[in-house]
């Protein structure tokens, strides 16, 4: 799992903050650290986005995933 995220965005820490505590496997990338990915990430209002096999999914869509296991 591969979690894009922007610097100093709250959502974003909530994100990383959750899968921490669910001892999730994840790879953080700040996108503005590694704009040559290769991938045109389309961020709404500065949210996080995670890659899951080939699915990407926002922050709302991170959090109703997720959260139910926390």
């Amino acid at each position: 799992m591969t979690l894009y995220i922007l610097p100093s965005c709250c959502k974003c820490e909530e994100v990383i903050k959750l899968f921490s505590k669910l001892g999730t496997d994840v790879t953080v990338i700040n996108i503005f650290d590694n704009l040559d990915i290769g991938r045109s990430l389309t961020l709404d209002k500065g949210l996080p986005v995670l890659e899951l096999n080939d699915e990407w999914l926002d922050y709302e869509m991170i959090m109703k995933r997720y959260k139910s296991e926390g």
